[in-house]
């Protein structure tokens, strides 16, 4: 059997179905199989290494290929200036002619100096201007890498360049060196090429337009020296001069080249406005324009301010500052003017359609630095907390971005309330940690009330989105308290004490006018229910336990001290045991008796600290069902004896439930909800009877003792 390779695997004629039934024809046995199965993964393993390797190998010409037509691409522009300056030479050649006499020549040049006025004078100094130009220009291509749009505007000319080095704005740390030219309209930056090649030096970064650009100047401070800044929102660049002379005429170019923009627009406009507004001679004198006798007025005066044409660059520079209150003024103030504006002849639309766009988009912008401010960011810093939003909540506002305002402000509240939760330690007691935790929520909720009251008044829209808000978060708390507290072995009581704090704890929203009791409640209401039904269930089974190891014994305490001491401790639950005293240390009722009495009490307790309309029930049957367990138990006990003096002080334990304790329930129960328990009413017609009880008459068998 011949082995497997690369050659046989990869011929173009390879059937791979007829090869594996060859194979299991000559192979003999499972291993022979498994060798050939594993060279043939080998040969997989090695022809996937292969073809990554010249992927690799191919892609590494390639890019050498793309380096290779950039430098080309390069050296044809040179080429075509080249060609460009050889073919304006040969035209200067053919214009010459060698074949006239000195005279001719000397009559033909008078001639032609005779004819040559001033005009065509100045369009050879245009052409000669505009030739430099280009060749300038040219000149900056072949040294440029990136920038082909450099040609397109046909005014477009360099005032200075200048080698610069840009730093941090932040930390004041050099980032890289650069190469700027400033044109007439435009400041294009550029970097230096590491490892270059032919006539390319630089490597084309970025350019900014005049109009959305400001100059600012930075003093020198520590080893930041000869520096000045650009804004142009949203960056903001810090470039250092070599020399204190060259950051001057860098200045003194920008100023000058802002200068005679500003020049020219004025002029532009001038130009377009007079001849809008020139009168035609052939008006008719019907019409309002050429009618002098109309009372219409004059128009001519109008003219933009200054201050509206440069609005857009001062937008940049107030923005950049983080000068937002100022932006926004100017905005306005701007906007105003342009309302006010009135053109009956249209000739300034065109101008002040430029001014509204432009201080749309700073507006924009404005907008988007304010929401910036608000959005949570990991990286972000919560120190100033909810007060550090008034200044932006209050400008984004103004700008009519409210229900922005409102969302990012939730989200704020939302994260600062997680991070303060978070910082809550599970150490300790459950209703310890419970108490903390509502406190830090809620304490922290109303503060945020506090502040969104102030931030957004009289806004039923905001205030819709908060109590939505505030549902949430409290649906958040609710369910994370569920889970801590509601398991198999948490006691009826931390369960009363951690609901009434969080209940309490709630209440503080009241005093906004926010109620969300009802809301914690109604969350907890089904699993309470079912820790009440446990509850109930377990000390049902433990009076019933204790039922039937109970030996209806009079309590001894052992000293008169105890006894005093036992005494006032039930006396403080509201009960008076002094008439159930028998000497200096018995009480006649039994251990059974006063335990249930402390437990049904602290039942009792915890019962109506959880009292609500919707467990009022589930309470009610509680108390019920735990209470008539013992009166069974000692219904039953009264039946079942046959000795008088047994029987006595089992009836005198009974009527001490009936005739003290329930009394004192009913009346705790009355002093807490304000009503009357009805199903602990029926406990006193249910067991009325247990005075009444008689011993049961022995019956004989037999007539033998008749």
């Amino acid at each position: 059997m011949t082995e497997p390779n690369l050659k046989k695997l990869g011929s173009p004629d390879f059937n791979a179905e007829k090869y594996v039934k060859e194979l299991t024809q000559k192979c003999v046995g499972g291993q022979e199989l498994q060798r050939v199965r594993n060279k043939i993964q080998a040969l997989t393993s090695e022809a996937s290494g292969a073809l990554k390797k010249n992927v690799y190998q191919n892609y590494v010409q390639f890019i050498d290929t793309a380096k290779e037509i950039s430098h080309m691409e390069s050296e044809m522009y040179q080429l075509s200036h080249m060609l460009t300056e050889q073919r304006s030479l040969l035209a200067e050649l053919a214009s010459t002619s060698i074949l006239e006499n000195d005279n001719i020549k000397e009559n033909v040049k008078e001639s032609n100096e005779e004819k040559t006025d001033d005009k065509e004078k100045e369009s050879v100094t245009q052409e000669q201007e505009e030739e430099k130009r280009r060749r300038t220009l040219t000149t900056i291509l072949e040294k440029v890498e990136g920038c082909m749009s450099l040609l397109e505007p046909s005014s477009r000319s360099l005032t200075h360049e200048g080698d610069l080095l840009e730093l941090d704005p932040v930390e004041n740390t050099a980032l890289q060196r650069c190469h700027a030219y400033l044109f007439n309209d435009c400041f294009m930056l550029t970097t230096w090429i590491p490892n270059r090649r032919g006539p390319m030096r630089y490597k084309f970064e970025k350019m900014y337009e005049l109009g959305s650009l400001a100059v600012v100047n930075v003093r020198d401070l520590g080893s930041v020296k000869f520096a000045f800044k650009l804004l142009a929102f949203p960056d903001t660049k810090v470039f250092q001069c070599s020399s204190n002379s060259s950051k001057k005429e860098w200045l003194d170019k920008f100023d000058q080249v802002k200068k005679a923009r500003r020049t020219q627009e004025q002029i532009k406009r001038e130009g377009t406005t007079g001849t809008e507004r020139s009168p035609s001679r052939t008006a008719s004198i019907d019409s309002p324009i050429g009618n002098p006798f109309l009372n219409e007025p004059d128009f001519e005066g109008i003219e933009i301010p200054e201050w509206v044409l440069e609005v857009a660059e001062e937008l940049d520079v107030l923005l950049a500052q983080r000068h937002h209150e100022e932006a926004l003024e100017l905005l306005e103030r701007a906007q105003e003017f342009i309302t006010n504006l009135k053109t009956p002849d249209h000739s300034l639309d065109n101008k002040i359609l430029d001014i509204k766009q432009k201080m749309d988009v700073r507006r924009r912008s404005l907008v988007d630095v304010l929401m910036k401010e608000l959005e949570v960011s990991p990286g972000k810093s919560l120190q100033g907390g909810l007060r550090a939003t008034r200044r932006p909540v209050r400008l984004l506002k103004m700008l009519g971005k409210s229900s922005q305002a409102c969302d990012l402000f939730l989200q704020l509240c939302s994260s600062i309330l997680k991070i303060h939760t978070k910082h809550v330690k599970r150490e300790g007691s459950t209703t310890v940690y419970v108490k903390h935790l509502a406190a830090v929520v809620f304490s922290n909720m109303a503060e945020m009330t506090e502040e969104f009251l102030r931030a957004f008044p009289n806004s039923p829209p905001c205030a819709s989105a908060f109590i939505v808000w505030v549902s949430t978060e409290v649906g958040i708390f609710t369910s994370h308290i569920i889970k801590q507290l509601f398991h198999s072995q948490q006691t009826i009581s931390v369960l009363a004490e951690c609901i009434l704090t969080t209940r309490t704890e709630a209440e503080q929203l009241w005093d906004y006018g926010i109620d969300i009791v009802y809301q914690i409640t109604g969350a907890i209401r089904a699993p309470l229910s079912r820790s009440l039904s446990d509850c109930r269930d377990k000390l049902v089974d433990a009076a019933r336990l204790r039922a039937a190891e109970d030996l209806w014994r009079p309590t001894n305490l052992g000293t008169n001290t105890a006894l005093t001491k036992t005494l006032n401790q039930y006396s403080d639950l509201g009960l008076d045991l002094s008439g159930y005293t028998a000497g200096e240390c018995w009480i006649e009722l039994t251990n059974n008796t006063l335990y249930f009495v402390k437990m049904y009490l602290t039942l009792l307790e915890d019962c109506l600290k959880l009292s609500s309309p919707e467990l009022q029930y589930n309470l009610d049957e509680t108390l019920f069902d735990v209470f008539q367990a013992q009166l069974k138990h000692v219904e039953i006990s009264i039946r079942n004896e046959n000795k008088p003096e047994a029987k006595k002080f089992m009836i005198k334990n009974g009527l001490f439930l009936l005739n003290d304790l329930l009394p004192l329930v009913e009346k705790k129960y009355l002093t807490s909800c304000n009503f009357n328990c009805e199903m602990l009413g029926r406990l006193r017609d249910e067991f009325c009877n247990i005075k009444k009880i008689t011993t049961p008459i022995t019956k004989y068998s037999s007539n033998e003792y008749l």
